[in-house]
This record gives C-alpha cells, sequence and structure tokens, in this order.
C-alpha cells in the first residue's frame, strides 16, 4: 500500500491562540491581514478594529507541510496553496506532487534564504465537513487560502467550472491548474497579456483543442463516422461539445447535470445507431455510474465508449465492474502526454516518497508536479525582484520560464533558477509534462509542448495504458 502523508489537524492554530496572551492581541495594531500573519503567523487577521485576531479556521484545510506550518509564529515562509478533491486517490496524488516541490526546493536551500510552506485544501462532499457541494467548497477554501492564509499563487482548482468559478471569486491570487483544460478559460482575461498587468490565470495542462483534434484523429484512424456525445454542462463539456460539433455536425448531443439527466442519457444512448459514444464528464463518478449502467444493459453491448482526459485515473479502474473484459475491451481515450525521461524521474521520485504506486494512472499528476515548482519559481522571482511576494510579482515570474538557460524541474537545477533570477534573467525550463513554454499574449502553453496521446485499458482492468502498448491487452 502507498504510503500517505498525515493529514495535519488545525489543532496547531488553536494552541498558538492559547498561548499568545491577550495583552498581545491588544497591543498589535494592523492595517492588513499580512502585518498580522507577519507579527503571529498563518491564520492571523487584521479584524475591523485594527487589532490582530486569529482567523477562522477551515477544517478543509487540514493538511500542511511542515505539518507544523499553522504552529510556526512569524511570517518567514513562502506559502503556497493547492485545492483538490482528497476523496479521490488521483487528486491526493496530485497533492502529494506538489508537496514534493516545496519539499525539494526547500530542502534544497529555498530562496534568499526562506523556505517555502503548503497548505492543502479538500473541496471533497463529506458532511464531516458540512454541507457544501464541491463547487461551493472550492469557493470557500479559495477564500481562505486568499484572505486568511495569505497563498499568493494557489495549484488548482481541479476542473474547469470549478476554476472559472474561483478566478472570478477571487481578487487577485493567482491560480495555476494543472487540469483545469477548456478553451473558454482563455478568455477571461484580456489578452495580450504583458510583464506590467501579467494574467492571474495559468495552466500546466493543456487546452481541449489539442484533445478534440487527438479524438478526431483516433476515431478516422478507426474509420469511426457515427458518434452519439454525452456531455456534462458546465465549462468542460461545453468546450469540448463546441469543439466536436465543428467535426461531427450531424452527431446528437445529450447534456446532462443531475443524475436523473444521466440517466436519461443512457436511455437516447440505447436508441441511437451510433457505434460509439463520446462520454465528457470532469467527474470520475459520472463516468464510472454511466459505464457500469451501460454494462448492465444488454441493448448497448454493441456500443464503444470514447472518454476524455478525465476519467483516464485510478479511481475509473476502481469503481468499474470488476473482471468485465468485453466492458474493458471497449473503452478508449485520450489523456496529455508526458516527457518520457522526466516523467520517469519524477515517478521514482514519487515512490521515494510515497511507495510503490502507478503513477501512469493517476492523471494530471505529472502537471501537478511542473505546477508545484512553476509556483515556486514565480513566487521566487517576485522576492528577488522586487522585494516581496505579491501576487502580482509572482504572475510576473511565471513568464520568466520560457526563454534562456535549459533546465529541467527539481531539487538539482533549483540553485541555478535562483541564481538566474537573481540576476534578473529568465530560464527555460521542461517538466515531467513537458516543455513548460507559454506564448507571452495568451499566458497559454505553446502548441507542442505539451499534447495528448490515446490510452485503453489493460485486459485484467489494473491498468491504463498507451493504446499502442500492445502487451497491456493481452
Amino acid at each position: 500500500m502507498p504510503r500517505r502523508r498525515p493529514l495535519a489537524p488545525l489543532l496547531g492554530l488553536a494552541l498558538l491562540v492559547a498561548s499568545c496572551s491577550f495583552t498581545r492581541f491588544d497591543r498589535s495594531e494592523c492595517e492588513r491581514n499580512a502585518d498580522c500573519r507577519d507579527a503571529f503567523g498563518l491564520g492571523f487577521v487584521c479584524a475591523e478594529g485594527g487589532f490582530c485576531e486569529a482567523g477562522a479556521s477551515e477544517p478543509r484545510c487540514a493538511r500542511t507541510w511542515p505539518a507544523n506550518l499553522l504552529e510556526e509564529e512569524g511570517g518567514d515562509r513562502i506559502v503556497i496553496g493547492t485545492i483538490v478533491d482528497a476523496s479521490l486517490a488521483t487528486h491526493v496524488a496530485r497533492a502529494n506532487a506538489v508537496q514534493l516541490a516545496v519539499e525539494d526546493a526547500s530542502n534544497a536551500g529555498g530562496v534568499d534564504g526562506r523556505a517555502f510552506g503548503l497548505v492543502t485544501c479538500t473541496i471533497e462532499e463529506n458532511a464531516d465537513f458540512d454541507a457544501l457541494g464541491r463547487g461551493e467548497a472550492a469557493l470557500r477554501v479559495a477564500a481562505h487560502l486568499e484572505e486568511v492564509i495569505g497563498a499568493p499563487i494557489v495549484v488548482g482548482p481541479p476542473s474547469s467550472g470549478e476554476t472559472q468559478a474561483v478566478f472570478e471569486a477571487t481578487e487577485a491570487m493567482v491560480l495555476l491548474s494543472p487540469s483545469a483544460t477548456s478553451p473558454s478559460l482563455t478568455a477571461l482575461e484580456p489578452i495580450p497579456a504583458t510583464d506590467e498587468v501579467p494574467g492571474r490565470l495559468w495552466r500546466t495542462a493543456p487546452t481541449d483543442e489539442e484533445q478534440e483534434r487527438q479524438i478526431v484523429q483516433d476515431l478516422e484512424a478507426r474509420s469511426v463516422t457515427d458518434v452519439i456525445v454525452v456531455a456534462q454542462d458546465g465549462a468542460y463539456g461545453d468546450g469540448l461539445v463546441a469543439l466536436l460539433s465543428a467535426d461531427f455536425p450531424d452527431a446528437e448531443v445529450v447534456r446532462f447535470a443531475t443524475e436523473g439527466q444521466l440517466g436519461g442519457a443512457l436511455g437516447v444512448v440505447s436508441d441511437s445507431a451510433a457505434e460509439e459514444v463520446i462520454f465528457i464528464s470532469s467527474a470520475t463518478d459520472d463516468t464510472v455510474s454511466f459505464l457500469t449502467a451501460a454494462a448492465a444493459d444488454p441493448t448497448l453491448d454493441d456500443k464503444r465508449f470514447f472518454l476524455t482526459d478525465a476519467a483516464a485515473n485510478e479511481d475509473l479502474l476502481v469503481g468499474l465492474p470488476e473482471g468485465d473484459t468485453d466492458l474493458y475491451a471497449r473503452i478508449r481515450g485520450t489523456r496529455p502526454a508526458t516527457d518520457p525521461d522526466l516523467a520517469d524521474d519524477f515517478a521514482r521520485r514519487y515512490r521515494i516518497a510515497f511507495g510503490e504506486s502507478d503513477v501512469d494512472a493517476l492523471s494530471f499528476t505529472t502537471h501537478a508536479y511542473d505546477a508545484g515548482w512553476l509556483a515556486l519559481y514565480g513566487a521566487s522571482w517576485a522576492l528577488l525582484q522586487e522585494g516581496g511576494v505579491s501576487p502580482r510579482g509572482v504572475a510576473r515570474g511565471l513568464r520568466q520560464v520560457s526563454g534562456g538557460a535549459e533546465l529541467d524541474v527539481g531539487e538539482l537545477s533549483w540553485t541555478q533558477v535562483v541564481d538566474a533570477f537573481a540576476a534578473g534573467e529568465s530560464v527555460d525550463v521542461s517538466g515531467a509534462s513537458g516543455a513548460l513554454d507559454y506564448d507571452p499574449a495568451t499566458e497559454e502553453r505553446a502548441e507542442g509542448g505539451s499534447s495528448f496521446a490515446v490510452w485503453v485499458i489493460s485486459r485484467d482492468g489494473a491498468r491504463i495504458c498507451a493504446a499502442d502498448d500492445a502487451a497491456c491487452v493481452m
């Protein structure tokens, strides 16, 4: 079993409050939350009366690195955040990947004498926390990270819809999503971006324009011309449907937003003459429910299913009917390609830290790892060139990773990156997900920096592997 890092409870904040006298707070005047974080540590805010006090704790943000982060006095560490759904193994792996970057950069000396810290927040639907859905939880933890923790940059949120909602609800915090792929996100900020006014919405994930091209190429290579599209409402589904409709103008499109509508979509698919179903959802649970129901319906025995990147993960394998080799053989999909050598290096580093794991089955984990490093690069540029770590300074720093000395992300190159930034020089970095080259106008990954590949499920249902891996399906 993989070893997991313990989830540190937010008892540290309560202990810190208890250990400080009321006199200390009474004498601590402030103008902004950062004044209180600098004086007392994370979790302290500037109250309406102009004095520091402990901010409200957030149980959804209990996991930290280091484990005692919330107990440390003063604001010496540069703290970033990450937002995941911790009920999903794939998302836990993404949080682990970000933590690896934070640990390794700190172990390599940090920047200008300052180490890094990480606060991980979960947006899972869990009554032990509250009654919030994922979207509402994303807004809540984002506000906590921006206003209470003071994180200048957050790796996440996971889905395109959640990313758009958090972007629109926050004021300055930079968002760097490893998995939000909808092309519609590009239009949320003015184009072109500049060094003076950089954007605050970034991603290491490629956009669905590249994914749609790969889907079409695969369908054409297999002479598939008759498809039906079942798509989740929202930014992710809307974006892919718009792209696919241009190439398959006659394809029927069925939308869903609830379990009941998903069941209705299954009936429409049953009545359709289409040979292949393109199923689009950012939620693996939707995909599992749809495929499980399809496997039990004999009228769908002749249908094949094409899934998108969000489904290419371990949670899908766990959720599908066990031993249903016929179903496995009828499933294929797309997912972002990775840099073979750097992805292998990351996988080895991940196994050392968290135990044996099939990292290849954990979607967007390499992209989360790269996002963690980029967040630290942005923060380092801001500190070294602007004397502080503001969100805008971090965003400017993200514009410094696509030209200059060619380096691979990781602990071994950290000192070189810091030295270059101290001299005001950019670097050209590549990560486990490929070349991290960004268009300076759109601040999207340049075409060719990251692409998509086709995946299938192994005959035993235990692995996700490349479609051209003959040994996988034997």
